[in-house]
């Protein structure tokens, strides 16, 4: 049967339905040309649903969070960074070099919180270890690994505010100067340091960024650089033919980019509060945020969907099949977050797979649902929800149980995660990471009484 027609009695099937639900579990005949055996059917299939703790996440972060931030729905967020920089390779500082000063420049995009809250920072040189650059790190790793946090190893502090940075309103940022002891090692760096990364990495491993007081800022961090500014001097000869000193002044800049690695570590002090929270809730709800926070749990019924639909034997063509999850009150609550403008449902056991090696969504695995809105028809007010494209994902279960006689299992579990991606010039998704910077929803749960998830499914048989 064309698929073209399926699609037109699938389009016409979901008209009726949005009049009148309590008539459409069977209406093939109604619309069916004559001579042809087709039904289009529709099935709604109830989704369990449930709080998802995340312990930490993989990434390469292009930009970094720094601070604590406290907030009473989604909880606690500490966020300090670990960072190798990216040496001058084959450098070669000139005769009778002097030290100046050694700073650390951080330039971020923004902030998030209170502008006037005072962040005291701590940067310590890393001593212990460094990264190598195709490991992947977590985000809940211990720092007490990587460095020894003695005031022998404090190369720099500072107590701002957000509202102190330097620089434009486009790009400020704030300068911590490094401490002479600091200073020193790197205008005694031996010429060959720079020739190869063991070399340089074995003199610098890098530094770790915290901080250790403040719950009301954060700071996404743009770009980190070491600027390490010196002087030297040289004998030239006047226009009258007499020596004169000549002091010229230099800089070389350490960048923490994309050459080396960076880890942005996540702390959630109190999930435990908040999942409490959300237990004793009056009404089923879940919070997905991040970074590395919460996720959301939901099992699709595949083996009741499979029985619902291939119950006679017949041919099955799905023709469209959509997951819901509404936001909880949107319109009524004051959000303290940003909210994720999209979720990708993952089958939970390719979670850390996905991610590390960096694969892209497919209608198999792994599905993007955008942010949308729509207008109520009964309370004339808009509804928010993420809704996922299923079809394929259903069609090809029942594929590979079909051609490879296995039974499906009850439930297939999937999880809601936040993510960034990114775009080609045509809109193609050429990226996907898991949300690094802070972002919360609140959406209703499986079993909520006004709005649960559910799966509805559009399929013709033949």
């Amino acid at each position: 049967m064309n698929n073209r027609i399926l699609k037109l009695f699938a389009s016409l099937l979901i008209i009726f339905s949005a009049c009148n639900e309590s008539n459409i579990t069977d209406m093939g005949s109604s619309i069916q040309p004559p001579g042809d055996k087709i039904s289009v059917s529709f099935d709604r299939f109830d989704i369990n649903s449930e709080n998802y703790s995340v312990d930490f996440m993989y990434s390469r972060p292009d930009s970094f969070l720094l601070g604590t931030f406290s907030d009473n729905t989604y909880g606690t967020v500490h966020a300090d960074i670990l960072a190798q920089v990216e040496y001058p390779k084959n450098h070669v500082y000139p005769d009778h070099v002097k030290p100046d000063s050694i700073l650390l420049v951080m330039y971020y995009k923004k902030f998030f919180g209170d502008q006037y809250a005072p962040m005291h920072v701590s940067v310590y040189e890393m001593n212990k270890k460094t990264f190598d650059y195709t490991t992947p790190y977590p985000s809940n790793l211990n720092p007490d690994e990587y460095v020894d946090k003695s005031d022998s190893l404090l190369i720099g502090e500072k107590v701002f505010t957000a509202v102190d940075a330097s620089g434009s309103d486009a790009l400020p940022y704030v300068i911590i100067k490094l401490n002479n002891d600091f200073l020193q090692r790197f205008s005694n760096i031996q010429p060959d340091t720079y020739s190869q990364d063991s070399k340089f990495f074995d003199f610098f491993k890098g530094m770790y960024i915290t901080t250790d007081f403040g719950s009301a800022s954060m700071l996404y961090i743009r770009q980190i650089d070491l600027e390490y500014y010196h002087s030297h001097t040289y004998t030239s000869k006047d226009i009258a033919g007499q020596d004169s000193i000549v002091t010229v002044n230099n800089s070389v800049t350490f960048p923490a980019n994309t050459w080396v690695r960076q880890v942005n570590r996540f702390l959630n002090p109190d999930k435990e509060n908040i999942l409490n929270q959300l237990n004793n809730q009056p009404e089923q709800i879940h919070h997905i945020s991040s970074p590395a926070n919460l996720y959301t749990r939901v099992q699709l019924p595949i083996k009741e969907m499979q029985q619902k639909i291939e119950s006679d034997g017949s041919r099955v063509f799905i023709n469209d099949a959509k997951l819901r999850v509404d936001i909880n009150n949107l319109n009524k609550e004051s959000f303290p977050l940003p909210i994720p403008a999209n979720l990708l449902l993952i089958k939970e056991n390719s979670l850390e797979r996905f991610f590390n090696k960096r694969e892209l969504p497919s209608d198999t695995c792994a599905i993007i649902g955008s942010y949308d809105r729509k207008i109520n028809p009964d309370t004339k007010e808009s509804d928010y929800f993420y809704s996922f494209d299923i079809s394929g994902l259903i069609a090809y279960e029942f594929k590979q149980a079909r051609e490879n006689n296995l039974e499906l299992p009850d439930n297939i579990n999937f999880l809601l995660v936040p993510v960034r991606l990114k775009l080609s010039s045509n809109n193609a998704i050429i990226d996907v990471s898991q949300q690094f910077l802070l972002n919360g929803v609140t959406i209703c749960g499986g079993n909520h009484s006004k709005k649960p998830i559910k799966a509805n499914v559009v399929y013709s048989k033949f």
